[in-house]
Parts: C-alpha cells; sequence; structure tokens
C-alpha cells in the first residue's frame, strides 16, 4: 500500500495541475467553450438544387413544330446538260422548350422555335402531348405566346431580373436534342448583352449554364426555382463555349401580357437610322462618348418632320443619358404610339431640344 500511495499522490498532482490550467485558460478565452457549437454549426459542403428543379419541373415544357419552307431544286440535267431550278416545299421540324404562364395553358417561348410552324405540339412534364396555337409573337424581342387547352397548370413563378446580379448562380432547363427535361447549372456572367444580332431589341442575361438546341424557350432559373430568364441563344463563334443568352424576366412578363392585350407589342418609333460601327469606319468618324449619331431619318416619319438629319447626335432621351445605339432603341421602343418624348442633342455644335410624337413601329423594321 505504501508503495502505491507515491503513484496515486502523482495522479492527484497531475489531476489538480491539469484542472488549474484549464481554468486558466477558459477564463482568458471564454470562447473556447462555444468551439463544440462553432464547429456544429459550419455548413455542409455538399449543396443539392433538387429543391429548385422539383419547382420549376412542372413549368417547363418541350416544343415540336412543324413547318413548311421553299427551297429551289434543281432538277436533272436534260440531254443538253442543263438543268432547271423547281421550287418545292420542304417540310421542316423545330425543336424547343416552353415555360407554362398560367394554369389555363398560356406558354411563352422563342420565336424563332415556331416561326414557320404550322402545327405545334406541347409536351407536358407528365409526358402528355396537347396541340397548342399560336396567340402572338415579337420578332424584335424573341418571344412567342401559345395556347393550349388544358387546366390545373403549374404556373412558373417570375422573379426580377433586375436584381439578378453577375455571380449568381442559375440553372438551364429545357428540352436539349429532345432528352425531355434537362438541367445545367451555371451562374450569371454579364447583363445587358447587346450587339449579338439575335434579335432587334438585345438586353440579355449572358450565363455559361449549358443551352443546346432544344433548350431554347426554356427556363433559367435561380436556386429559389424561380424564372429569371427565357433562354434564347449560344454564342457560336470561333470555337466559343460557355456563353449563352436568355432575354430577361421581367421584359418577357412585359411583352406576353402586350400579346394578350393586343395580339402584338406596340412600340413607338421616330424613323431614324443610327450610325453603326461599319458606317463610322466607311465615313472615317469617331463614335461620340455619349449619344447616337443619326446616319439618315426615314420618309414620311416623325424624326423626318421634327427636322433630325444627318449627322445630328442625340445625347438625351426624356432626360435619359443615350449611352449607345441599343440604348437608344430600346428607350424608343419602350414608349406608346402616339406619345410624346422629348429628345435633346447636337446639331453642328448647337445644342437642340425637340418634343416629338412617336408612332408605331412598322413590323418589317429591323
Amino acid at each position: 500500500m505504501k508503495q502505491l500511495y507515491p503513484t496515486i499522490k502523482f495522479i492527484i498532482q497531475s489531476i489538480i495541475v491539469g484542472l488549474a490550467i484549464g481554468f486558466l485558460i477558459v477564463f482568458i478565452k471564454p470562447e473556447i467553450l462555444n468551439n463544440k457549437q462553432n464547429i456544429l454549426s459550419i455548413p455542409p459542403t455538399t449543396t443539392s438544387y433538387a429543391n429548385a428543379v422539383h419547382k420549376i419541373s412542372p413549368s417547363v415544357v418541350s416544343i415540336y413544330a412543324n413547318g413548311e419552307i421553299s427551297r429551289n431544286m434543281r432538277s436533272k440535267p436534260d440531254v443538253r446538260g442543263f438543268s432547271t431550278l423547281i421550287p418545292q416545299t420542304v417540310t421542316q421540324q423545330y425543336l424547343g422548350s416552353g415555360v407554362v404562364m398560367t394554369s389555363d395553358g398560356y406558354i411563352v417561348t422563342n420565336f424563332h422555335v415556331i416561326k414557320n410552324a404550322t402545327k405545334i405540339i406541347v409536351s407536358l412534364w407528365d409526358n402528355s402531348l396537347l396541340e397548342a396555337n399560336l396567340i402572338g409573337s415579337d420578332s424584335v424581342t424573341d418571344i412567342a405566346v401559345l395556347k393550349i387547352e388544358a387546366i390545373n397548370l403549374t404556373p412558373a413563378i417570375f422573379a426580377d431580373s433586375d436584381s439578378t446580379q453577375t455571380g449568381d448562380i442559375v440553372l438551364a432547363i429545357g428540352n436539349p436534342y429532345g432528352l425531355s427535361q434537362s438541367v445545367s447549372l451555371g451562374i450569371v456572367s454579364a447583363k445587358g448583352r447587346s450587339g449579338l444580332s439575335v434579335s432587334t431589341i438585345e438586353n440579355f442575361i449572358q450565363t455559361d449554364a449549358a443551352i443546346n438546341e432544344g433548350n431554347s424557350g426554356g427556363a433559367l432559373i435561380n436556386t429559389m426555382g424561380n424564372v429569371v430568364g427565357i433562354n434564347t441563344a449560344t454564342f457560336k463563334r470561333n470555337g466559343a463555349q460557355g456563353i449563352n443568352f436568355a432575354i430577361p424576366s421581367n421584359a418577357t412578363k412585359l411583352i406576353m401580357q402586350q400579346i394578350l392585350d393586343n395580339g402584338k407589342v406596340l412600340r413607338g418609333w421616330l424613323g431614324v437610322y443610327l450610325y453603326t460601327p461599319q458606317l463610322f469606319y466607311r465615313a472615317r468618324i469617331s463614335k461620340p462618348e455619349n449619344g447616337v449619331v443619326v446616319y439618315t431619318t426615314f420618309k414620311k416619319t416623325p424624326a423626318l418632320d421634327s427636322g433630325l438629319q444627318h449627322n445630328d447626335i442625340i445625347t438625351h432621351i426624356n432626360d435619359i443619358v443615350v449611352t449607345d445605339e441599343q440604348h437608344y432603341y430600346e428607350l424608343i421602343a419602350r414608349t406608346q404610339p402616339g406619345e410624346t418624348i422629348e429628345i435633346s442633342g447636337f446639331n453642328q455644335g448647337k445644342a437642340f431640344v425637340k418634343k416629338i410624337q412617336t408612332i408605331e413601329r412598322p413590323t418589317d423594321i429591323n
């Protein structure tokens, strides 16, 4: 027993010293007591977007369209070796996607998906097939509205695309290559993209989420499962990858509502044709830092009647600074036919202010 006493004494002393040191450390740094809680509060590293996909899936449809286009086909050479061009009608098939906007069957898609369609079939998420009627379209922004005879559909929830920021995570949902609903992941790469020659008025969301043939007209959603854009185009020049575009949700809603109300989109127009980069180069003049330069005005238009002329610089529309040609067309297109707007700028260095009444934009004007 006497031999064990020194050992027991040593253990007790070690325990007392350890407790003392521990008490001292906790007294100096009390946050250590919460260390376990902090470790447990670290979020998991694995993230799933299944809830967002599950939410939007009933609202995304596949679109199959048949259209007829005319082509000149060569006939067989005759005995003299000559052949002639014979016009023939060829059936073309189109593939795309759409987004359910109302529970009673209104669907938004891209205009180019149904541009030449004579018959449109919509496949719902449960694989049921319904024929669709075209309610109206807007080639200027590449939007079309379809209607199917259905009830109790699940309309998509549209987010405020103006609040979307570069760097936000987004998912593209659609029908690539006829594979039915597929999902791709990316981020918002940029906003306000234009000059792509996809449509006349361009203000696209750029994303690196994959958008392939058949995705056009499908949904670009945020991580909450709400639509921020309608997928519309892929940048394919020089082997580019991961450069895709969507029409913002706010613009989509406004255009669809006008189509439902008027059967078309009513836009203001002045009749001005502006300098393009090629025209600037040809004329050997520099593009102004702010504003746009008038190249010419169309006959019998408000622009001509107001005195706007070649080389006039337009800097403001209703006190809004005009940044470039695309911005000008967008600002004018926002106005309603018959609306009076104020334009200011310079003519040969002299400032001017003009009040001009817009007219309806012709459908055959690019």
